[in-house]
């Protein structure tokens, strides 16, 4: 596996566990970006986006868009059940690593 790679399916399962602990199981794609600033690990918005667009292409996630302003809209990402069951490694997606949560 290219390391790219595994970057990327180590930080897709990482939006899952966020996903997962916030209440609502939802967060905005600036809170998620927040959460992994704060974990010592970046990531831009366009490398968020598409990851999320991945785990939305998968079902592992639903995203909202809100309107802001006419070039401006809040993304609203929203963890799915079959996100979960892809978090507690019950369900294998394609580029998303398999953990175990703690």
């Amino acid at each position: 596996m290219i390391f790219r790679d595994k970057l990327s399916s180590e930080r897709r399962w990482r939006v899952l566990d966020y996903l997962e602990m916030a209440p609502g199981h939802s967060l905005n794609d600036d809170m998620i970006r927040s959460l992994f600033r704060d974990g010592g690990v970046y990531t831009d918005v366009d490398t968020l986006r598409a990851d999320l667009d991945h785990l939305e292409r998968h079902g592992c996630v639903t995203l909202t868009r809100y309107r802001l302003r006419p070039t401006r809209y809040l993304l609203v990402a929203e963890l799915t059940a079959e996100g979960q069951q892809t978090w507690n490694c019950e369900r294998p997606v394609p580029g998303v690593v398999t953990k175990k949560p703690l």
